[in-house]
């Protein structure tokens, strides 16, 4: 008896791997960083890498640089403390590809928009949630020629997450650990006929390992999206992230008071069409940011009686159509502005 019940588990096993086989389609990565519209991984001229959602939020990161650090060859962060990135001295926030990166040389794009501080120039890392992101590409590489001089080092894409099937989806994630540290997120993503949303909220904070270390995050993302027709698209989302850190400097000489509270905020509105021989969009967007920061003091130092503060805004348009006159041709038009600036 035993013996049959094996022979015909055996069989149902086969019978589900032979219907799985019959019925499954696997298809090859699709990516847009390196090009303006969707690719095949293995057809881009750029060395490409992509972490999807399954790897990003494998490890529970509030952030994505995590994962990223873990799963892209060559791609180098430096972190802060038990908590966030920063922007303090000693390399902290730090984003490397092949050596390569930091201030203005790397460039970090949500839904292939550009996210960076206009008066610094150089992406804010602890403003990219893990709650948004659906996937991350890492153009690995100088990739100048399509995204500007801010790419030298290299491209990050973060393409935010769209809910493609009807229903609803909720997902609550706490955490807590050492030095009073403690992880709140909670995403909610809907699907009704042509009607998409996806949005989320996180809360991160933590004391530090060491005096002086704390940190803390509030971080907000909402996305829209309504399917005008099979053809065209239309799509617009918001993300406003306000931290508190400090930063306790070197061992050897330790600050106080060296505190920053930096609020950032962007949003973008798209319109996008897809047809067999042709594809392309119009995209507007908008980001801005204020930081407030005390330089802080040694212990044998007088406190600062001045603080650094600026108001920064970056926004721009880009409009793209690509069109297949014949099989392996790809013609791209478009035209992108941008501007930049602020006052400290």
């Amino acid at each position: 008896m035993r013996k049959q019940i094996l022979f015909l588990t055996a069989l149902l096993g086969a019978a589900t791997s032979s219907y799985a086989q019959s019925d499954s389609i696997y298809l090859n990565t699709v990516v847009v960083t390196g090009s303006r519209y969707s690719s095949d991984l293995r057809h881009l001229p750029y060395d490409v890498s992509v972490v999807n959602r399954e790897r990003l939020t494998a490890d529970y990161q509030p952030s994505v640089l995590p994962s990223l650090s873990q799963q892209v060859p060559g791609l180098f962060v430096t972190t802060r403390g038990v908590l966030g990135y920063g922007l303090s001295t000693g390399a902290a926030g730090t984003i490397k590809v092949r050596g390569i990166g930091g201030m203005a040389n790397l460039l970090v794009l949500v839904d292939g928009l550009p996210q960076y501080a206009g008066l610094y120039g150089h992406p804010i890392a602890d403003a990219y949630q893990t709650m948004m992101a659906d996937q991350v590409e890492v153009v690995n590489g100088p990739a100048s020629t399509i995204y500007g001089s801010n790419a030298m080092g290299g491209v990050v894409n973060i393409v935010t997450r769209q809910m493609n099937a009807s229903g609803q989806r909720t997902s609550i994630n706490l955490q807590g650990g050492s030095y009073g540290t403690f992880i709140g997120t909670a995403t909610n993503q809907l699907r009704l006929g042509d009607f998409s949303s996806t949005a989320g909220i996180s809360y991160e904070r933590t004391d530090g390992h060491r005096a002086n270390n704390g940190f803390t995050q509030v971080n907000g993302f909402v996305k829209l999206g309504y399917d005008i027709s099979s053809h065209w698209r239309m799509e617009g989302n918001v993300d406003i992230a306000y931290q508190e850190s400090s930063n306790p400097g070197p061992v050897s000489a330790p600050l106080i008071d060296n505190d920053f509270m930096i609020t950032r905020g962007m949003s973008a509105v798209s319109v996008l069409n897809n047809y067999a021989k042709t594809s392309g969009a119009l995209r507007a967007y908008y980001s801005w940011g204020h930081h407030h920061i005390n330089d802080g003091h040694t212990a044998n130092a007088a406190e600062q009686t001045a603080f650094y503060m600026h108001n920064d805004r970056m926004g721009g348009v880009s409009v793209y159509q690509n069109v297949s006159i014949f099989k392996g041709n790809r013609l791209t038009l478009g035209f992108d502005y941008q501007h930049f600036g602020g006052h400290a």
